[in-house]
């Protein structure tokens, strides 16, 4: 059983108009089509820089994936995807610009490319979109293979520096747990697996993680509350690190501003674990 798809992907969008040939246009390909980046956006309003995946399709669409929370009609809505084209591509000032539209949000922006292997960017000035709905990446290429996650474990870091979080793990929901071979995780506290009964439908597609490429939608465990909490990860590039964040932002255990004591990770940081 996988978990519910309320991150569905959308269709990709073809067809532009380019002042230089692009991928798709019958001219040169460029170097990254087809390629993945990992990394952040930062946004509005937003506790940290959001985990974001980035792929480069053949056909000019570019597929964005994270967290977003927007401001539409004057309601918040949350997005789990945006889906843009290229409009122009300027290699003439020695580095590669990326000029991209995205109809879902009126938001224009440009990509600066650097040494073929870093993505930096954002909204330009005429941008239609409202700031809410905007993000600047910043994305490391991928390698082509994307490592399984079956049967690794993970674990976020213990916090350091003194003080009452002294030698306690960050992001405590997933603080140590296993991507199972059997697409169930497992969950560790103090070096025990934790025996969880699923308590209703929701917390029974929980258990199980389900990983698209470099993007993943797993869960964490908050052992006071006795429930699974839902995340979304992005693997980076170097594939023993992944990027985390929830939805579930008044159940899951992590950095907010409200807290005078940063009982579950520094402020302002994006969450991370790791591969052990």
């Amino acid at each position: 059983m996988k978990i519910a798809c309320l991150w569905i992907a959308v269709g990709l969008m073809a067809g532009c108009k380019k002042t230089n040939n692009a991928p798709g246009s019958g001219g040169n390909s460029y170097f990254f089509a087809n390629t993945e980046w990992a990394g952040t956006a930062h946004t509005l309003s937003q506790e940290y820089d959001l985990p974001c995946y980035l792929r480069f399709n053949s056909d000019t669409g570019v597929s964005v994936y994270a967290t977003f929370t927007w401001l539409v009609n004057g309601a918040i809505q949350f997005v789990d995807s945006n889906v843009g084209h290229i409009t122009s591509i300027d290699t003439s000032g020695g580095s590669m610009l990326i000029s991209v539209n995205f109809p879902q949000s009126g938001d224009q922006q440009v990509y600066s490319i650097a040494g073929k292997n870093t993505l930096t960017g954002g909204s330009t000035t005429s941008s239609a979109a409202s700031p809410y709905n905007t993000f600047s990446p910043h994305l490391q290429l991928c390698p082509a293979k994307v490592p399984s996650l079956h049967g690794t474990q993970w674990s976020s870091k213990k916090m350091t520096g003194g003080g009452p979080t002294d030698g306690m793990y960050a992001y405590p929901d997933v603080q140590t747990f296993t991507f199972g071979s059997d697409n169930n995780l497992v969950f560790y506290r103090n070096g025990h697996i934790i025996t969880y009964t699923p308590t209703d439908h929701i917390q029974i597609l929980l258990y199980e993680y389900n990983q698209v490429g470099r993007r993943v939608y797993f869960a964490g465990f908050n052992e006071g509350s006795d429930l699974l909490i839902g995340y979304f990860g992005v693997l980076a590039a170097d594939g023993t690190t992944m990027l985390v964040d929830s939805r579930a932002k008044t159940a899951a255990r992590l950095p907010n501003y409200l807290q005078t004591i940063y009982w579950y990770g520094p402020p302002g940081v994006t969450p991370t674990i790791y591969q052990q």
